[in-house]
């Protein structure tokens, strides 16, 4: 999807959000985790919180305000520099969403596949465990994205 010149996206709030954390920041990352149904969908968002309370630079992201066809869009996740995606499972939903909207994605984890999650019914998991797994995604950003 080709993104709009900042001063012709619609909502001004978005415009701000975008002028006003590339000023701060200079590079900005989307990190978005699934939200899915199950309880590794739930710890993908989990997780994705967890990131962006210690990366400063780290924005999670509405995906479906970047399309068009919806009123008002922002775009905001569009004008990111790097993209970090936590999908629930291997079938990587969220993923393949950001590569709809023809966005490079820097790094993407299936919890499934990379850290070995259960998927199960439901919201329950053990909050330290996703904490530790936060932490190691941390350390991914901060050596590919941030080259540190």
């Amino acid at each position: 999807m080709k993104k709009k010149p900042v001063e012709e996206i619609k909502t001004e709030s978005a415009r701000n959000t975008i002028i006003n954390q590339h000023k701060k920041f200079g590079k900005t990352i989307s990190l978005n985790g699934c939200f899915g149904s199950s309880n590794i969908g739930q710890k993908a968002g989990f997780i994705a919180r967890e990131i962006v309370k210690k990366i400063p630079n780290a924005f999670m992201r509405c995906p479906i305000a970047a399309y068009p066809e919806i009123e008002g869009p922002t775009q905001v996740l569009l004008y990111d520099d790097f993209h970090v995606i936590i999908d629930g499972c291997k079938l990587r939903y969220l993923a393949k969403s950001y590569e709809k909207l023809g966005l490079k994605v820097s790094l993407n984890y299936a919890l499934d596949e990379h850290f070995s999650c259960e998927k199960k019914p439901g919201p329950n998991f053990d909050e330290e465990k996703m904490k530790e797994i936060a932490d190691i995604i941390i350390k991914d950003i901060q050596k590919v994205v941030l080259g540190k």
